[in-house]
């Protein structure tokens, strides 16, 4: 008989076939919390490395390769000058005095040039500003230097120098060059500018990177050619054979030696580096930052689980007992659910992202967008094959400003003519780019030159009667503006470009379209 009774009070029992079920909920909830958390946090992982890449791209291409850009033009502009009839020859060895005139006002043109260099295919030499004369002068040989062609030769790329120490002041700095050709093919001499690494260095002080790490501009054999501490400018950071690694435009190679990844961009000419480095500590440690709000909602709900269970095999015996006060006992008091943890952990994850996918694509001085947002704008222009009108402006004479108003107040300028802009064709649902340094550009799709112009010159306007804290500031700029007609990028930015230039040439503060005098 009491045999019987144990068999029947098991059959009747439900407490087991819970204790099992909620058992079987609890361990497949473990894995798959597991699984789950290790797939977001290698997920996390990737869109960091996203991240780097993209920040490298904007330091390579939206400041260290629109100022050599500049560099580049410049330079060929000048040597075109200078090859027409015996211009070189009468700068260099006749009215020297006129000449040093002609190569300080190139000079101004470029802040990110100390100093200028041309000489004659005999050596003869001119530089500016003025080399005093002395014992030492007068032993300077041009044909030693390591800008200096003997021999004449056609490029489509400009000569960069390996870093080297300058004659006159002794510090160490790159130089970039061009020879010096007539149209029938004689060598003239060579034209140099002596670039100022620690000036173009500056900007990279302020700039903030997406994560704890290291950004500075390398040579090919790891040489810093640009960093924020001008100390550690022509030290050795990046090891040959890494560099070695870096076959590709733009990617990341893993240091085992140093547990350090390293993002790059690869400048085509001259042959430099972007390099964005990052510990893996760093990376493992914002990881877990990421995923840890997650974990700990796995972790209480798998406490709830367990208190879950417990509570329902107690109430399960209550129940065999009195049904009735079975129905009245426990805790009313909710604990969070699990659903609520996962949101919060979902909805804070989708802000950071929104964040840093904010940091890539907007320029954090100005409020623009950045030059990344300006390329993959343009791209979806012209591939669908939409009518565009594309502006260049840029502030005029913004290295007198930074020298003599200093680079804080540089700074407000840039904000203040962004801001103007934004103001003017943000109600046009247009967008101003921040193209490099003190440039910014401007897409007018579906817009008339007209009107593109005149929205243009409202922003000019604007600018040029805006009152300045600092006494005696005024701040103008100048603009080129163009239609697409189907031609390659390349050449619709050079002849906005050029069109910028004839603006300045013609007195700044003023806008001209392309093709117009």
């Amino acid at each position: 008989m009491i045999k019987d009774m144990k068999i029947h009070s098991r059959q009747l029992s439900f407490t087991t076939p819970i204790l099992l079920s909620f058992a079987g909920i609890f361990v497949s909830f473990i894995v798959i919390a597991f699984l789950v958390t290790f797939s977001q946090q290698k997920e996390m992982l990737e869109r960091y490395h996203d991240i780097n890449r993209n920040f490298t791209h904007n330091l390579a291409l939206n400041y260290t390769q629109s100022i050599l850009r500049e560099n580049d033009y410049i330079l060929n502009r000048a040597a075109t000058f200078f090859a027409q009839d015996d211009q070189l020859d009468t700068t260099v060895t006749g009215d020297r005095e006129h000449g040093l005139k002609l190569l300080m006002q190139l000079l101004a043109l470029m802040p990110s040039v100390s100093s200028i260099s041309l000489a004659d295919s005999r050596g003869d030499h001119l530089r500016a500003p003025q080399v005093i004369a002395n014992a030492e002068s007068d032993q300077f040989d041009a044909r030693t230097r390591p800008w200096f062609m003997h021999q004449a030769e056609a490029s489509m790329f400009n000569h960069y120098t390996s870093a080297y120490e300058d004659y006159f002041t002794h510090n160490p700095t790159v130089s970039i060059y061009k020879p010096v050709i007539t149209p029938d093919g004689k060598l003239k001499g060579t034209l140099a500018f002596h670039l100022d690494v620690a000036s173009m260095s500056f900007t990279l002080r302020t700039t903030q990177s997406p994560m704890p790490g290291e950004f500075f501009i390398v040579d090919r054999e790891g040489k810093a050619m640009l960093h924020p501490d001008s100390g550690a400018l022509f030290k050795t950071f990046v090891r040959p054979e890494l560099l070695s690694a870096m076959t590709s435009g733009e990617g990341m190679v893993y240091d085992e030696k140093t547990a350090t990844w390293y993002y790059y961009y690869s400048f085509t000419n001259p042959d430099w580096f972007a390099i964005y480095k990052v510990s893996t500590a760093t990376l493992d440690s914002l990881t877990r930052h990421s995923t840890l709000i997650v974990s700990w909602g796995f972790g209480t709900a798998a406490v709830l689980i367990i208190l879950f269970g417990l509570y329902l095999r107690h109430a399960s015996r209550t129940v065999l007992m009195n049904i009735i006060d079975s129905i009245n006992t426990g805790d009313v008091k909710r604990a969070p659910k699990l659903e609520a943890m996962l949101s919060k952990a979902i909805l804070s994850n989708k802000e950071r992202e929104q964040s840093w996918v904010r940091q890539a694509t907007i320029d954090a001085l100005t409020n623009c967008k950045n030059r990344r947002a300006f390329d993959g704008d343009i791209a979806a222009l012209m591939n669908d094959h939409q009518p565009f009108s594309l502006a260049l402006v840029d502030i005029d004479n913004f290295k007198s400003i930074n020298d003599i108003w200093g680079h804080l107040n540089g700074d407000i300028v840039l904000r203040n003519v962004a801001r103007e802009g934004i103001q003017v064709m943000q109600p046009h649902t247009l967008s101003v780019y921040r193209y490099g340094g003190e440039e910014f550009a401007v897409l007018f799709p579906h817009t008339s030159l007209t009107d593109a112009t005149a929205l243009l010159e409202q922003w000019r306007k604007n600018v040029e009667g805006r009152s300045w804290r600092e006494e005696g500031l005024t701040v103008t700029f100048s603009a080129g503006i163009g239609e697409w007609h189907m031609e390659p990028l390349e050449q619709l930015i050079v002849s906005v470009d050029e069109a910028l230039y004839k603006a300045k040439q013609q007195g700044k503060n003023r806008i001209l379209q392309v093709n117009s005098g």
